[in-house]
């Protein structure tokens, strides 16, 4: 290999920063999600093992979009009360931490 290609690097290039995408995807999805609580719970649950699936196998994963499911699951959960279950089970998700 030259040189003149050895130099070369791959570039990446955002039109917008990351977490106004995951907002305007979970803003997105929010209306297709169900009714009730429950509806949404089991709908997000689906959807997050469709995401976590092709996560494995590597095709049609969309990180934006498992960020955003896992978002709406979070703000699911919280709005069941159940903050001290997230807290114990996914540190990363605490209230009060990015």
């Amino acid at each position: 290999m030259s040189s003149h290609h050895r130099k070369r690097r791959i570039r990446a290039v955002r039109t917008e920063e990351p977490e106004d995408a995951i907002a305007a995807r979970a803003k997105a999805l929010r209306p297709f999600l169900g009714r009730t609580r429950e509806e949404r719970q089991t709908a997000l649950r689906r959807l997050l093992r469709t995401e976590r699936r092709a996560a494995r196998c590597g095709i049609g994963y969309d990180a934006i979009r498992h960020a955003a499911l896992r978002r709406l699951m979070a703000e699911a959960e919280k709005m069941n009360g159940n903050n001290e279950i997230i807290a114990r089970t996914r540190p990363h998700m605490r209230p009060g931490t990015s």
